[in-house]
This record gives C-alpha cells, structure tokens and sequence, in this order.
C-alpha cells in the first residue's frame, strides 16, 4: 500500500498549525471547571422545584422532549 500525498488544497481532521501536535482546547478545560462552579453553587445555595413536567427519552443519553420547567429559589440560610 502506498502513501498518498494529501496536496495543499485538502484539509483533514488532525491538522495543527505551528507544530503543536494533538493537544485538547483550553476552552474545553476551562468550560469544565465553569460548569463544575457553577453546578456547585447551585446546589448548595438554592433550591427548586418541578413547575411542569415533561416528557423524557432515555436512549443513549437523558433527553426531556418537552423542557423540564422548575422554579428556582434561594436558600434561607
């Protein structure tokens, strides 16, 4: 099986520019830690409440058709 030479006009999938190699983006990290705040604060500081139910899809992942409505309150501490 030969190489083929993938010319100047076609892009693919694993190109990195400036010779960084496979690296993951750093807004992917920092969304993580952003998500990770913020669902802490969430749960410690408020609560809430089911206003409306909604229809949910368990297939592959959790899915709600129709919206999950709740109502949000915060904590009386």
């Amino acid at each position: 099986m030969k190489e083929q030479d993938i010319g100047g006009s076609t892009s693919t999938k694993n190109f990195i520019p400036f010779g960084g190699g496979m690296r993951t983006c750093v807004g992917a990290e920092y969304s993580k830690a952003l998500m990770a705040v913020f669902l802490h604060v969430l749960v410690t500081k408020y609560r809430w409440k089911k206003v409306k139910r909604g229809r949910i899809y368990r297939a592959p992942t959790l899915q709600f058709g129709d919206g999950y409505f709740i109502h949000i309150s915060r904590k009386n501490d």
